[in-house]
């Protein structure tokens, strides 16, 4: 900024005043205010929703599920690790990760405030949103916990909770099972490159988002559709799943590995083999575990039998056997499309989280595809926009006027 200031000085000559202020305001005004969307609500109702974290240093899974208060598995799963390492695996700083929170509706919008943070002897706000990825302005921690408008300061060991953005907008878009992440805008974004990475368009940001203008800033939080998988059709018993695309989900005690994607958004269910204790896994009258296929060839087609998971009760895994009828089998007799092994031999796939200072360095997820639902627009047409001010931007404002005085010379001929 001092520098920017010393530039401003010397083109002076040819530049007009009010031009010179004009510049000078609109960059302050960029620098001390961000925008989000923010889902009003009126329903006791929660939906599941994720952040994209940007770590600030290296960390262990542990750190982060702790720091946010989520569960470690749900953590991995959504980021398609290896439950069986991932307790060993440090994540370099500038990784981003996604992280699995709660969204319910708290005094009329959607909000998640289920983190809690103790504060350390050289903590600040300020250091305090930064820990967090910038999800969270000072103001918002300020008026969360009631604290003095007046005073950053704060007391070691006082537990602070830090209000989270989230957004759920009926788990659709565009007619499509999706969950919405949470996006903070950095340096060198566009819509274009995080519509790339993110399996969506542009068109679909600004609807959702309800921006005036294709035109983001850094540190603007976006909402994010990610294409998911519901066991909505599953017709489970005591068991509901959303998976985003590209991850997976652990269910029934652990038993279950159920996955999404990255080819279509149906969930394929089988055993995981990380609990030791795990019956039922077998559909009874026959030889097919959970998630196993079986082609038979008929005279004028193929019958095809599946072993699928059906829920989870009183500790017992429960499963059923389908049948539906094909044209043409895969393949020319009959087989097991999926070896019936025992579950111990079945493992998860390992997948390492990479560093990217930007979304288009990570994987991208799916398209959408096309539904015959609510557009985009519409899911978000009671959304609003929120203008998260920065604490610190009256004393910018201040501080940076008393340097336009001593840099910028008023010429009150300019005005006359």
């Amino acid at each position: 900024m001092f520098c920017f200031l010393r530039k401003l000085h010397k083109m002076e000559s040819t530049w007009p005043h009010s031009l010179q202020f004009l510049l000078f305001f609109s960059l302050l005004f960029s620098m001390a205010f961000s925008k989000s969307v923010i889902e009003p609500c009126n329903s006791s109702t929660s939906c599941n929703s994720l952040l994209s974290y940007l770590l600030p240093s290296d960390m262990k899974l542990a750190e982060i599920s702790t720091k946010f208060n989520i569960n470690p598995i749900e953590l991995v799963g959504s980021n398609n690790l290896d439950q069986q390492t991932s307790q060993t695996l440090i994540l370099s700083a500038k990784t981003t990760i996604k992280i699995p929170i709660q969204c319910p509706c708290i005094n009329g919008i959607r909000q998640s405030v289920s983190t809690l943070y103790t504060v350390q002897p050289i903590d600040t706000i300020e250091s305090i949103c930064t820990g967090f990825g910038n999800l969270v302005s000072p103001d918002q921690i300020k008026a969360a916990n009631d604290l003095d408008n007046s005073s950053s300061s704060l007391e070691s060991g006082q537990s602070l909770k830090i209000p989270l953005p989230c957004t759920c907008f009926n788990n659709t878009d565009n007619g499509v099972t999706a969950l919405y992440l949470s996006y903070v805008v950095r340096e060198g974004d566009s819509l274009d490159s995080i519509a790339g990475a993110y399996g969506t368009t542009v068109t679909d940001l600004v609807g959702v988002n309800k921006l005036g203008s294709p035109s983001i800033d850094p540190g603007d939080i976006l909402a994010i559709p990610i294409s998911a998988c519901s066991s909505a059709n599953m017709n489970l018993y005591n068991d509901s799943l959303l998976v985003p695309n590209g991850g997976y989900a652990l269910t029934a005690g652990n038993c279950i590995f159920c996955s999404c994607g990255p080819r279509n958004l149906s969930l394929h269910c089988v055993p995981s083999a990380l609990s030791a204790s795990c019956p039922n896994l077998q559909c009874k009258g026959n030889n097919l575990f959970i998630g196993d296929v079986e082609e038979e060839l008929m005279g004028t087609g193929c019958n095809v039998t599946t072993c699928l998971y059906r829920g989870y009760v009183n500790h017992k895994v429960l499963s059923s056997l389908s049948n539906t009828y094909r044209a043409q089998c895969t393949s020319n007799h009959s087989n097991p499309l999926s070896p019936s092994l025992p579950p111990s031999s079945i493992g998860i796939p390992s997948v390492h989280v990479l560093p990217s200072l930007a979304p288009a360095a990570a994987a991208p997820f799916a398209g959408h595809g096309f539904g015959s639902g609510p557009t985009a627009v519409q899911i978000a047409s009671s959304a609003t926009v929120s203008t998260r001010t920065s604490n610190s931007a009256p004393f910018i404002l201040v501080f940076l006027l008393a340097l336009m005085l001593v840099f910028i010379p008023f010429d009150p001929n300019v005005y006359s």
